[in-house]
């Protein structure tokens, strides 16, 4: 399988019901040719600041692949919190291998300054919205975030993501 581009998106948001509405748009978003993955969560500030995640939305057809792409999108972020996405999920050791490649993937392949600034976005409102996409247009992406107070884009990331995780999981 040949590289595809991904696109990490990160929203603050003033309020939970903004960032719903922006999440709940992009699932209008026409798919572009069966191949592309979308997965999106609405991240929510709890009266400590902790930051949680009530649930979440993928395009995948797997949905531990799901949970895999967003939680280690999310890992290079907030590691607490997309940790938890991942441990509510996954259920053996090559699934958790293969969340590890993404994670590894994902992190290097991702300037620090953008990995900080998103992680200080999620932090910065009393909502956000975590967005990946794998095979869509980066405009048409951000284009769904007409709420947001603020926002971060990685957009020129090529990786074979869902094909390095089958391996991962068919070699473990």
């Amino acid at each position: 399988m040949a590289e595809q581009s991904v696109v990490l998106v990160v929203g603050s948001y003033r309020s939970v019901a903004a960032a719903e509405a922006d999440c709940a748009s992009l699932w209008t978003l026409p798919s572009t040719d069966g191949s592309d993955e979308l997965a999106a969560a609405v991240v929510e500030k709890g009266v400590g600041g902790e930051l949680y995640i009530d649930n979440y939305r993928c395009t995948a057809a797997e949905p531990v692949w799901g949970a895999v792409l967003l939680g280690a999108s999310v890992t290079v972020l907030a590691a607490p919190l997309g940790i938890t996405l991942l441990a509510t999920h996954l259920t053996s050791r090559a699934e958790w291998s293969a969340a590890a490649v993404i994670v590894g993937r994902l992190w290097h392949r991702i300037p620090r300054d953008a990995l900080r600034s998103m992680g200080n976005l999620l932090e910065a409102g009393q909502a956000g919205l975590v967005m990946v996409g794998i095979g869509h247009d980066q405009h048409d992406l951000v284009g769904c975030l007409t709420n947001a107070s603020d926002r971060v884009v990685v957009a020129k990331l090529r990786a074979e993501l869902a094909a390095d995780f089958e391996r991962v999981v068919r070699t473990a």
